[in-house]
């Protein structure tokens, strides 16, 4: 039997801190918001559901050439809580598991691949990546855990209760790929990623 999977992307927050909307950062030569769906697509991810919220209508027509699903999230000033909340809400497919990515964290189509696959291969809850014992994202969550992720709030820590709970059920995966911590929270965090990724690029 095909294992199947679907992919929340988050991408309805104000971008506060970074200051511009971290959706439209470029990142290999587009905007984050389409990298990332692209990668979720060369993953073979059944469903794709982009949560929007802050400068929607904008962004969906950045991505309106792409067959995935965006539904707003109009509570996206309460956290990404209820974002999650939104996409899991949304999901129409019978799936095994969820991916769940924020905007501000692209990481590419083969570590989704291989979570994929380690999630398949395990009887686990909750796939977490690592490297150099450092977890990182995205994170994949067995379809058995659906009704954890609809009760999610910021009052009860979000995703991370979800993540406590199955705490006995993750099974790690040891990637070589630092992506894989990569989070934009501010230009700064933003401006040291790209760099980096370009000295590789010339390095290559």
């Amino acid at each position: 039997m095909n294992f199947k999977t679907a992919g929340l992307l988050l991408a309805a927050g104000l971008s506060s801190r970074m200051g511009k909307l971290k959706a439209l950062l470029p990142w290999e030569g587009m905007p984050l918001i389409q990298y990332q769906i692209e990668q979720m697509k060369q993953a073979g991810i059944d469903e794709i559901i982009v949560v929007l919220g802050y400068k929607a209508e904008y962004l969906q027509k950045i991505i309106s050439t792409f067959e995935i699903k965006a539904v707003i999230n109009k509570n996206y000033e309460y956290g990404k809580s209820s974002s999650i909340r939104k996409g899991i809400s949304s999901l129409h497919k019978e799936v095994d598991g969820i991916f769940i990515s924020a905007v501000d964290q692209p990481v590419p189509s083969a570590i989704l691949k291989k979570m994929k696959a380690h999630l398949e291969e395990n009887e686990a809850a909750v796939v977490i990546p690592t490297y150099e014992m450092k977890r990182g994202h995205p994170i994949l969550l067995h379809a058995s855990t659906k009704n954890d992720l609809l009760l999610v709030n910021e009052e009860t820590l979000g995703l991370r209760s979800v993540i406590r709970k199955y705490q006995q059920q993750i099974a790690y995966l040891e990637v070589n790929d630092p992506s894989i911590l990569l989070n934009f929270n501010k230009q700064e965090d933003y401006d040291k990623s790209d760099r980096e990724a370009s000295n590789e690029n010339f390095r290559d």
